[in-house]
């Protein structure tokens, strides 16, 4: 049996190490505190850019006088997540003793990469730490400013998160041109080398369809992305053939599909006797809408056309996620249809810094792939 010295020893030990595990507890839950305040996080050289941005936002300064502090939107509040963040956090202090971010121009070229980081972990966690503060239960949404009450109601019934909306908000959208410039220069490596064994290739751009080889006498107008039949390849010239259908009364257009507006050629006034028309035509009986198939073999320079849709769509739907998404959640590319996309993407366009090429290029992307529109590019292809 221990002597009574022995037990004091011991008492003495445990008392004293307790003693330590407490005041080691207690420097680590300030240390995780205190780098949790604004105060710390700007006290960092490399932080004065976002804290700039911070303060001109309305996470700042608004007419409830709500303020929301750097911690409550980057640092999570549940136990394993907070300490994850924490030990994560230790790279940030290492950047900053190295000058990662020491200059402006350092800031800006790592904007992009920083900000899809963090709206990937807003996304994955469900926009967790947004949600400590917003709800949509407890939202008044009938009392909110016109945008917030035509988007809200769309975001709760399909369970979005509040990062698919509200990217830029408290920080300035970093410059999302290299995003689309990698899928430009993917699909560019694609242009104009044509596989042997295609049989369906695609402009990028509104170009000019020719009747011969020589390229001198135009017979149409083709949309990019409109999928067009390869008949074959002479030197620099690829020809093709456009099929598809014609609406009664509207002779000069051929759409993709029957009853779909998805436009894959205007035809010059000319070429109109030079169609072949075989087939027979559809009525539809909801509208009374009389379709007629046609097609047309024409020739245009194989440095226009691409045989990988998978690039060209790649690039398209970048070009929609990019520039659609600024102001609220794009809508997936199958919750409207052909027809639908078109007054929705026509709404949407006026706020999108696209160019008229790169509009037509994405209006055909969203037509080609809506709801209703599964096999409408392989049908006209093929007619």
């Amino acid at each position: 049996m221990p002597s009574s010295a022995t037990r004091a020893s011991i008492l003495l030990g445990l008392v004293a190490g307790l003693a330590l595990a407490a005041a080691a507890a207690g420097i680590a839950w300030f240390g995780a505190v205190h780098t949790g305040t604004t105060a710390f996080c700007v006290s960092c050289h490399s932080m004065q850019t976002p804290y700039a941005e911070y303060r001109k936002s309305a996470h700042f300064s608004n007419k409830s006088g709500v303020r929301v502090g750097c911690a409550d939107c980057h640092v999570p509040r549940a136990p394993l997540a907070f300490v994850a963040a924490k030990l994560a956090a230790t790279k940030d202090l290492w950047g900053e003793l190295t000058g990662v971010l020491d200059t402006p121009q350092k800031f800006a070229a790592a904007k992009l990469a920083m900000a899809q980081r963090v709206w990937d972990a807003m996304a994955a966690s469900d926009s967790r730490e947004c949600r400590a503060c917003h709800a949509y239960d407890a939202m008044t949404v009938d009392a909110q400013r016109k945008d917030a009450k035509a988007q809200h109601p769309r975001a709760i019934s399909k369970g979005e998160t509040c990062i698919a909306c509200h990217k830029g908000l408290v920080h300035a959208y970093p410059d999302m041109g290299p995003i689309t410039e990698r899928a430009k220069a993917a699909l560019d490596r694609m242009v104009g080398s044509i596989p042997a064994g295609s049989t369906v290739v695609r402009t990028l751009e509104i170009k000019p369809v020719f009747t011969a080889a020589d390229g001198e006498t135009t017979a149409a107008r083709v949309l990019p992305g409109a999928p067009l039949a390869l008949v074959g390849i002479e030197g620099p010239m690829a020809r093709v053939r456009i099929a598809g259908w014609r609406q009664e009364g509207a002779e000069r257009v051929i759409y993709a599909a029957v009853g779909k507006r998805i436009l894959v050629a205007s035809l010059v006034p000319a070429m109109l006797d030079r169609l072949d028309t075989t087939g027979e035509a559809v009525t539809l009986p909801d509208t009374g809408q009389t379709w007629s198939p046609a097609s047309l073999e024409a020739w245009l320079p194989v440095a226009d056309i691409t045989a990988d849709s998978d690039a060209l769509w790649a690039y398209a739907s970048t070009l929609y996620a990019v520039n659609c998404a600024m102001c609220h959640a794009a809508p997936h590319v199958d919750e409207f249809s052909a027809n639908e996309w078109l007054g929705q993407f026509r709404s949407m366009v006026e706020q999108a810094n696209l160019g008229r090429e790169d509009r037509a290029l994405v209006q055909t992307w969203l037509q080609l792939h809506g709801r209703d529109a599964e096999g409408a590019a392989a049908s006209a292809a093929a007619h």
